[in-house]
């Protein structure tokens, strides 16, 4: 791309270095915006021309889709900590369970590429680390109602993508059209099944 060799000066590198930053935020920004559009489906070259590189650009930064895939999805799974961290500030812990399940369904309604995600099998998507990461996440807020006694001791932690599946298959459109608005009801649905019978 350059035209500089490999055996450059130091002097040289170092805004080769500044240009390969810049290039891999480039197309981290544009398959960001890909994906929340149109899922993870979109193909590289798509990428690389929003970004406005070349392939071999793209490839340089992240040698597979699924690579590039899995920084996109560190930036949600670091959206989602942070949600679960403010849940927890909630006194009251099964409100704190009823809003982390609904900011993650709105995540889904706004970003195709997460509602790919958990729509399809998360393990098969996230690294193993990322994956271990995300079930200690979504633990925190489920742990928590549970010993309050708000949410049923049945519902374990692999449990809760699957409730998220079921949120996010209302987000998706359907034959009818546009179902992202439909998700807040079904939420109300939900939690009236996951409470504790006393």
């Amino acid at each position: 791309m350059s035209g500089e060799s490999p055996g450059a000066a130091p002097a040289v590198s170092r805004p080769l270095r500044a240009d390969a930053a810049r290039n891999r935020m480039r197309v981290l920004d544009a398959a960001r915006e890909a994906f929340a559009e149109s899922g993870l489906d979109v193909g590289v070259e798509e990428i690389a021309r929003r970004a406005g590189v070349g392939k071999g650009t793209l490839y340089r930064r992240f040698p597979t889709k699924e690579a590039l895939v899995q920084a996109i999805v560190q930036d949600r799974v670091d959206e989602l900590d942070g949600i679960a961290a403010s849940c927890a500030d909630m006194p009251d812990a099964g409100e704190g369970f009823a809003r982390f399940l609904s900011e993650a369904a709105r995540m889904q309604a706004t970003d195709q590429g997460f509602l790919d995600v958990v729509a399809r099998h998360i393990g098969d998507i996230l690294s193993p680390a990322q994956h271990r990461r995300l079930l200690g996440i979504l633990a925190r807020p489920l742990v928590r109602a549970q010993a309050s006694g708000q949410v049923r001791g049945d519902l374990v932690v692999e449990d809760v993508p699957l409730l998220l599946r079921m949120l996010g298959a209302t987000a998706r459109p359907g034959p009818a059209g546009p179902a992202g608005a439909d998700w807040a009801r079904y939420l109300g649905l939900l939690l009236d099944g996951l409470r504790c019978n006393r």
